[in-house]
């Protein structure tokens, strides 16, 4: 049988060398909804998900803790979160299409947002987040760290990956390092894991802590 691509060849096509795309980006994702965890799985080898809550729980053991997942997508961390026992967990996404996936994945609520834009949530609002995949190629920029630190409360917990590819070239190590310079979060953690792993990416996996 034929492999049904197109959602993933869409993604692929698109010049993201720009972080002005996003028309295109959200095209492409209510495209590629319906296949987005094939892809991810089959194509892809994606394990960004997995890895990213195993690390996140080492931080956030009270599992009633309210947390936000910021680009959920279909809700492939959802099922993690889920499977280790997690009860209060939001998610928001760029794709209407995506979050009608994930709909049955865990989540309490989830909300249609962009983090290169104000999120939908009053300052302060969470004890957590996780944001897994969207800081990467012509998605979203370091300078929109702010964003989450605003919705997650003074001491919460936020983790979160960057692709290796951009981690560098984007500033992401830079910004990194001025927040936790400037008293906005203290770095808990830092590693290079597997990201996509029939691709041959690693992914910086980060965790810290809101001051």
């Amino acid at each position: 049988m034929k492999k049904n691509t197109k959602g993933l060849k869409l993604y692929d096509s698109l010049d993201l060398s720009e972080s002005e795309n996003e028309e295109k980006l959200l095209d492409v994702y209510q495209k590629w909804a319906s296949l987005y965890d094939k892809d991810n799985d089959d194509e892809l080898g994606t394990v960004s998900q997995p890895n990213s809550v195993q690390i996140f729980q080492r931080y956030l053991k009270d599992k009633t803790k309210n947390i936000i997942d910021v680009g959920c997508g279909t809700g492939l961390v959802g099922l993690q979160l889920k499977k280790l026992g997690y009860k209060n967990f939001d998610g928001i996404d760029i794709s209407k299409e995506m979050i009608d996936i994930a709909i049955d994945r865990g989540y309490k609520s989830l909300f249609l947002g962009n983090l290169n834009e104000s999120l939908p949530f009053e300052s302060n609002k969470y004890e957590a987040a996780i944001c897994v995949g969207v800081f990467t190629h012509g998605h979203v920029g370091p300078s929109r760290f702010k964003e989450l630190v605003r919705v997650v409360k003074p001491g919460g917990i936020i983790c979160f990956t960057v692709n290796e590819d951009v981690y560098k070239s984007y500033g992401f190590d830079d910004a990194i390092k001025s927040l936790e310079a400037g008293s906005v979060w203290k770095v808990l953690e830092l590693s290079k894991k597997d990201y996509m792993i029939k691709k041959s990416v690693k992914g910086i996996y980060c965790v810290v802590e809101v001051i």
